[in-house]
């Protein structure tokens, strides 16, 4: 019976993925871009969400003429869709105004 015997050189040996986590502050991050990551991440995606609700809204509201409880209802949909839009828009500014204010960037 013959042995085989598998040669692997140690520097192209398979080694498992790591994740090297170094904490907060590795690559740059400080608390305030933590911070300011948060509150665009958050800002764009109640933005989206708004503008999704406003095109319901808008297809309710043409599709009203079936019901006229739909054209109301969309009517609402479409208003407080903008008004989000505009809560986020104004939120951020007063973020970004407090956050000149705090940091000087």
């Amino acid at each position: 019976m013959r042995h085989f015997y598998w040669i692997v050189d140690t520097a192209y040996a398979y080694t498992s993925p790591q994740v090297n986590v170094s904490g907060l502050f590795a690559g740059g991050l400080t608390w305030s871009k933590a911070i300011n990551n948060i509150i665009q991440t958050l800002g764009v995606t109640i933005f989206y969400v708004s503008t999704a609700a406003f095109m319901i809204g808008a297809l309710m509201y043409t599709a009203g003429f079936i019901n006229e409880e739909n054209k109301s209802k969309g009517k609402q949909l479409m208003i407080g869709a903008l008004l989000g839009m505009g809560v986020v828009l104004s939120a951020k500014a007063i973020f970004n105004a407090a956050y000149f204010f705090v940091y000087g960037v």
